[in-house]
This record gives C-alpha cells, sequence and structure tokens, in this order.
C-alpha cells in the first residue's frame, strides 16, 4: 500500500528543511482544495543575482503532507472563507519561525513577533487540522472543530489552544525500555490507545470520544479476547506503541539491533537482559539522528522507495522520473527494511517530498480524467445507440408499410369482396354481434371471403384480414403459406387501401429523413460539448513542473541572431528601472527621436568585443517599432550611445520626468529600418 501520511521523523525532517524560509514575507495564500492551501513567500530581504525577489510556494494538506513544491497547480477562482481569513492575519507578515511540537505531528508556523504574531498549526495526524492562532494562542479560526469534555480539551474557535499538551522529546533510558518489554497483563479496555503513527493523546481522545457518539461498537471486555490480543502481541507493535515513533521506525530500530520485527511477546517468550540492550542502543541511535536533525545544521536527504517488484534483489538508486517506475514510501533516512529495494535519493528531504506526492496527484488527476473521458465516451455511444435504434425502428415501419400495401394488391379481389361483404350487412341494419358471429359461422362452413377476416373494428369502422403473398408462390400449390395480419378501411375499396398504405410509408420516411438529421446535429453538438469540456478539465487537472520565469520578461524583450539579450521598457517606471538597475559597463543604450519610444538596452555579455552591427539594427528596428512610428507609419531611425553618456542630471532650471534622461555626446545614428516586427515561437518537443 502506498504511503500517504508522514510519521514523527518525517515532519521532524521536513520542519529542518522548511527553516530554510525563516525571514520570507508572505505574499498570499491560496486554496487548492477544502483541505489543501498553499502559501506564497517572497524573500523580503532584497532581489538575487537575478534581479527578482526569491519566491516559494508552500504546500499544505491538513492531516496529510507538508512541503514547498515546484509544480503548477490549479488555484481556485474565488477563495473560502479560511483562506480570507488567513489573507487577513498573516499576508505582509515575515515568517518568524518554523518548529514542531515537540515530536507530535504538528508543526507550527510563526507570522510576526511579540503582541503582532500569529500562529498557522498544521497538525498531520488522524482527520488533521489547519489552525490560525492570535499570539496568546487564542484559536481565532479553523478548518474543524472537535471537544471532549471528559478530558477538558477544546480545540475550538475563540479557545486557546493547548500546545502545553504536546509530547516533550526525551531520551529513551534502558530502564523505561526494560519495564516495557518485561511488563506483560492482559489489556486494558478503558486503557489509552495510541496511534501507530505518532499522534498526540488529545487527538486521539477526541477521536475515541467522537467515536462513541457515533455509537460505535465498543471493545471487547472479556477475559478470551484479551488473551488473544496479548498471544498476538509482536516486538514491533510493542516498541511502536512505546516509543511512539510508528511502526515503519519500530521496524528498522529492531532490525538495526538484529532481531525479528515479527519476534511475539509472551510471558513464555521473554526478552533477556542481552537483548534488551541491543534494543536500547539502536534506539539511542536513531534518537542520536533525530536529535541531530532538530539541532544540527546538516539538511536530511530524501528517498522515495519503488514498488518491490523483484523482492530479494538488491536494485541500485535510479534516477528519477524514469520510465516504469511507481512509488510507493519516501522517508528521510533509508530505513533497514527497505535497503534491498529500488530507490531514488534527492538532496533534501523536502524535493523529495514534492516530487512523490506530486507524482501521486499527476497519476491521480490522470486516473479521473481517464473516467471521466470513458463515462464520456459511454454516453455519448449511448446516444449513438439510441439514434441508431429509433432510426431501426422507423425503417421497420417503412417496411412494414411497404408490406401491407403489397399484400393488399396481390389480394385484389378478396380484399374487395371481403369489404363489401361486411358493408352490405352493414347497409341491411343488421348488428355487429350478428355479423360478427355471421362471419364465424360463415368460416366454419368454408367460406373463402370469411376466412381471411381476422377481426371486425367496426367502431372504427376497420377490420383486420389475413392475407399472404400468392404471386410469388403459385408454383408451390402444397405449401401452406403465412399470413399476415392487414388492417383495411371499410369506407375505402383495395385499391384505395394500398394507396393509404403508401402514403403512411412517404410520411414514416419523411419523419425517418427528419429524424436523421435532428439526431445527426444533436450528436455533432453533444460530442463538440463533450471534447470542450474533456480539453478543459484536462488542462485544469494538469500538474506540470513550475517553469523559471526569467527577470526580463517582465519587459519588452527578445533575443538577437547573434545571442544578444535586448530588453525594453514598457512604461516610464520601466525605462527608469532598465537604465538605473540593468545598464551596466559594456550595455548599449538605444533610443528614438520619436514619442512613445521606449528606453533599450542591449546587454552585452562580452565586454570586451563590441556590439555587432547586426544586433545594432536588430535594436533599433526593435526600438522604432515600439514608438508612434508603429501607427503613424513613419519611416524614422534610431541611435544608440554608451552608458556613460545617460545621465539623470538635467540642466539648469530643468528637470526630468520619470522615464527621461538627459544624453551627453554624440548619438550614433542608425539606419532607417524597415518597419517590419514578426514573433518567434518556440515550442519544446517531449
Amino acid at each position: 500500500m502506498v504511503k500517504v501520511r508522514m510519521n514523527t521523523a518525517d515532519v521532524a525532517a521536513e520542519v529542518k528543511c522548511l527553516r530554510r524560509l525563516i525571514g520570507m514575507r508572505c505574499a498570499n495564500v491560496y486554496d487548492l482544495s477544502p483541505k489543501t492551501y498553499m502559501l506564497k513567500l517572497m524573500n523580503s530581504s532584497g532581489v538575487t543575482e537575478s534581479g527578482e525577489s526569491e519566491k516559494v510556494f508552500l504546500l499544505m494538506e491538513s492531516g496529510v503532507r507538508l512541503h514547498t513544491t515546484a509544480y503548477v497547480r490549479d488555484k481556485s477562482n474565488t477563495p473560502s472563507g479560511f483562506t480570507l481569513k488567513l489573507r487577513k492575519h498573516i499576508r505582509t507578515r515575515r515568517l518568524e519561525d518554523v518548529r514542531q511540537l515537540g515530536y507530535d505531528r504538528i508543526v507550527l508556523f510563526q507570522f510576526g513577533l511579540g503582541a503582532n504574531a500569529y500562529y498557522v498549526i498544521l497538525e498531520l495526524y488522524a482527520q488533521g487540522n489547519v489552525i490560525l492562532a492570535d499570539s496568546d494562542f487564542m484559536v481565532l479560526t479553523l478548518l474543524r472543530s472537535h471537544r471532549d469534555d471528559d478530558k477538558g480539551v477544546a480545540i475550538m474557535s475563540r479557545h486557546r489552544y493547548p500546545i502545553e499538551i504536546c509530547r516533550v522529546f526525551e531520551r529513551t533510558t534502558a530502564a523505561k525500555l526494560q519495564e516495557t518489554l518485561t511488563f506483560s497483563k492482559e489489556p486494558d479496555n478503558n486503557e489509552y490507545v495510541k496511534d501507530q503513527e505518532g499522534a498526540n493523546n488529545v487527538s486521539d481522545a477526541l477521536k475515541e470520544k467522537k467515536s462513541s457518539r457515533k455509537g460505535g461498537k465498543p471493545a471487547e471486555s472479556s477475559k478470551n479476547t484479551g488473551d488473544a490480543k496479548a498471544k498476538q502481541v509482536t516486538l514491533k507493535n510493542v516498541l511502536g506503541e512505546a516509543l511512539g515513533y510508528g511502526p515503519a521506525l519500530s521496524e528498522h530500530i529492531i532490525l538495526d539491533a538484529g532481531l525479528i520485527p515479527n519476534t511475539k511477546l509472551c510471558n513464555e517468550n521473554k526478552l533477556d537482559d542481552d537483548t534488551i540492550q541491543l534494543l536500547v542502543e539502536a534506539v539511542a541511535k536513531f534518537e542520536d539522528w533525530l536529535h541531530d536533525v532538530i539541532s544540527g545544521d546538516k539538511i536530511p536527504e530524501g528517498y522515495i522507495l519503488m514498488q518491490n517488484k523483484n523482492s530479494g534483489k538488491s536494485n541500485p538508486p535510479s534516477e528519477p522520473g524514469s520510465s516504469g517506475q511507481i512509488y510507493d514510501e519516501f522517508c528521510p533516512i533509508l530505513l533497514n527494511q527497505f535497503k534491498s529495494r529500488e530507490y531514488v535519493e534527492f538532496e533534501t528531504f523536502d524535493a523529495s517530498l514534492d516530487e512523490f506526492y506530486s507524482k501521486i496527484e499527476s497519476q491521480r488527476s490522470e486516473q479521473q480524467q481517464k473516467a471521466k473521458e470513458s463515462s464520456a465516451t459511454q454516453k455519448l455511444n449511448k446516444i449513438r445507440m439510441d439514434q441508431e435504434n429509433r432510426v431501426h425502428i422507423l425503417r421497420k415501419e417503412v417496411d412494414h408499410c411497404v408490406n401491407m400495401a403489397e399484400l393488399i394488391e396481390y389480394n385484389l379481389d378478396d380484399v374487395d369482396a371481403a369489404i363489401i361483404a361486411v358493408r352490405v350487412a352493414l347497409a341491411k341494419g343488421t348488428s355487429w354481434e350478428d355479423i360478427a358471429r355471421t362471419v364465424k359461422e360463415e368460416k366454419k362452413s368454408g367460406n373463402p371471403v370469411a376466412a381471411i377476416i381476422d377481426k371486425l373494428q367496426l367502431e372504427r369502422n376497420c377490420m383486420t384480414l389475413l392475407l399472404s403473398n400468392n404471386l410469388d408462390e403459385m408454383d408451390d400449390d402444397e405449401k401452406t403459406l403465412p399470413a399476415d395480419k392487414v388492417e383495411v378501411d371499410l369506407a375505402l375499396s383495395a385499391h384505395a387501401n394500398a394507396r393509404r398504405w403508401y402514403e403512411l410509408k412517404k410520411k414514416q420516411e419523411n419523419k425517418q429523413e427528419k429524424t436523421v438529421t435532428a439526431h445527426e446535429k444533436a450528436f455533432k453538438a453533444a460530442e463538440r460539448k463533450t471534447r470542450l469540456q474533456l480539453s478543459q478539465e484536462k488542462a485544469v487537472a494538469t500538474i506540470s513542473h513550475m517553469r523559471k520565469v526569467h527577470w526580463f520578461e517582465k519587459f519588452n524583450w527578445f533575443i538577437s541572431s547573434e545571442n544578444y539579450l535586448v530588453i525594453s521598457g514598457r512604461d516610464a517606471q520601466q525605462n527608469e528601472m532598465i537604465v538605473k538597475r540593468y545598464m551596466s559597463k559594456g550595455d548599449l543604450y538605444v533610443h528614438a527621436e520619436l514619442h512613445g519610444a521606449s528606453s533599450t538596452v542591449i546587454k552585452n555579455h562580452r565586454p570586451e568585443q563590441p556590439v555587432p552591427p547586426l544586433t545594432l539594427n536588430q535594436a533599433g528596428c526593435f526600438t522604432v517599432c515600439h514608438s508612434q512610428a508603429w501607427d503613424s507609419k513613419i519611416v524614422t531611425s534610431a541611435w544608440w550611445v554608451h552608458p556613460h553618456q545617460v545621465s539623470k542630471t538635467a540642466p539648469t532650471g530643468e528637470y526630468l520626468t520619470v522615464g527621461s534622461f538627459m544624453i551627453r555626446g554624440r548619438k550614433n545614428f542608425l539606419p532607417p529600418p524597415p518597419s517590419n516586427y514578426g514573433l518567434w515561437v518556440v515550442v519544446p518537443v517531449g
């Protein structure tokens, strides 16, 4: 089963990685789902070497995960009330501290100092929670409220968050371990049972209380059940509950001691002092690593384990993202039980979490997309089948009308005789019952005209005749031909009845054509709508790697044919910024004597060499095309100067507006360029 939740060691390692974010300011808060939120943090200490502020996106999912991400995810168009509350209190504030509360799976983020501090508390156990508290830990808002009156704990709005109940990290002593492993008793059903992953006492007590309120089944209290449980106690379970590190870490410790994790513990199978000493040393070794993670300077590395397809064979580390990899586990330390499995190593544990969860998310999104595509395909197939069934029914009705008309034509004399006989009886005033009785008597006596009458519908002035195709079977006299029931109108002759069926056939054909046309239009519209919805959902569900935005992309820019970067301001403020911040020695300043012409700078990455003429001409054309000359269709020329000729000092009695500069010395004019402007789009392959 794929690992989803983080244990105590995971949280400690991730908190160590996230402490590098201290000093950044919260630029914004986004909600990706009702339980998943993303904080945008920016470096407030200044710009980087590229001239841009460092941006980090911190992803937190209640009860599940916490890590920074380099992948783009779709954000909610309308922020939730909880998101707005977070924005109100922590946006623009500096992240002052990131720490784990004790060694529980609770992470605390502190924004601001002193009385103006606010805390965002993330709980990663049970159902999880995200809590916003003030400087006194009074809860301002939270995702999920829960309380336990018996324990006197309430995690609710306008209540103080009980940070003092978190378990404090303490070294495991030999006496404590000795007592845990040698002391045996029958299980107490009223005793608090710890979460195997290390949840704190408050959360589990609340879960137990909630279960009792829902009418959950109480624990078995019989002695036999207790004895059965005692027989199933293993060394891994006992050590995991005693230390609170979870089953995976307990198995790692036991294997480190050279023991078998599934060793059953009972009164007859007690551990000797030497075995307990080995366990004490293994626990101390792990706790030394945990202490180094919490208080040391080294950033813990990360490992992602693949699903074990070839058990028993040692697999070397592989590259992330290679084909055929299925992620199964993540850990900040390569556990002993996983050393024989294939794994991917990362420089930091934070990077491994981002890779693991992002790939799981991507796979889940792909599965949902495939399910939606399958559902849409089934829906379209159903529409198509319904259309085909309706057309088939109409075609059968057309064929039926033709068959009825042909049967009447094959038996014109008999049909006329039957119609005349019934008409005569009705003209004499014979009752309907007497006519029906007479038809039956004539059938018994062998009257051929009465023999073809199947049923009288005199209330509708119709009757049903039994007719067969005698013309096609004239040579086969001995064969009994099947007869079809044909309805005829008593007011019409045989020819008129046949014509009536042919007219009905034409109506059915017209109806069939209209139905086919309407169904084709409806099917094409449904197919078009379905494809549009699937394409939109696919674009939203895709989780792609976040592209690095270069510092020059906020300006107008291009790369010349000789690989020189040329930047130009979009407005007066950017013109000012380009000259003051980005123009350096060796660059060239390009401008044109036209209204709206922007300041253009050619970045010379080889200051010892002059900028080639082709790049100068392209920069001049670029400058002219971004001026009023483009709209006015004026042919003019640009000019260039060196950086030391560009000054912000105006002559005496004059002043320079924002984005305007004083040029001293000779201007080097370029030939008038043609007003040609193109766009080159590079599409990545693969």
